[in-house]
């Protein structure tokens, strides 16, 4: 966990300046509050990549089935024929190259590799060891909300650049296997 992400103790309250006047920085309670509704937002940012990334794989597992099933269909339509023109087998053989990028596209987006790394959650043993029971005095409930806000900012940034790569995979399976099919289905309409 970076140094600068931890919580700092305590914090400024609202005082009087030499004029008598309340100066700019809130009281603790409302800084805690202030920094919840930053730290919810960072939540509920987190929670919608993972329904994105949950939705985007759901998808591409069905939209996948639904080829592979449409490719069974119209390979086996358009195998029957004994007499094959090179055009046949430069349709088949591009139709085939097709569905093996399917195949390795619904793997890239299921199976990340090792080095990608989504980022959702803290470990709390992290949260208690190094954040609360860090300081003497521990930070104050603001200013653990105002990291763990920082945090999961942090977290988002770092998925987004994940589920960018995530939804050009998507994307590209999506116009790969429409492509496969219909490139089966012009075989089949060729070969009748």
């Amino acid at each position: 966990m970076p140094e600068d992400n931890r919580p700092t103790t305590g914090g400024q309250s609202g005082r009087r300046d030499t004029s008598g006047r309340q100066s700019r920085t809130p009281d603790a309670s409302i800084r805690a509050e202030q920094y919840r509704i930053a730290y919810q937002e960072g939540q509920r940012t987190l929670d919608d990549e993972q329904d994105e990334l949950k939705g985007m794989r759901d998808r591409a597992v069905q939209f996948t089935a639904f080829v592979g099933a449409a490719t069974a269909f119209l390979v086996g339509t358009g195998l029957q024929h004994v007499n094959n023109t090179p055009l046949f087998y430069a349709l088949a053989s591009s139709a085939s190259l097709l569905s093996v990028i399917v195949i390795v596209l619904i793997l890239a987006l299921l199976v990340p590799s090792k080095k990608k790394l989504w980022h959702y959650r803290t470990s709390a043993k992290i949260l208690v060891e190094e954040w609360i029971e860090c300081d003497v005095p521990p930070p104050d409930e603001a200013s653990l909300l105002r990291a763990m806000a920082l945090l999961y900012d942090n977290m988002h940034r770092s998925n987004e650049i994940l589920l960018t790569s995530t939804r050009r995979f998507y994307r590209s399976l999506i116009a790969v296997g429409a492509a496969q099919v219909t490139m089966w289905a012009v075989l089949v309409w060729i070969k009748s």
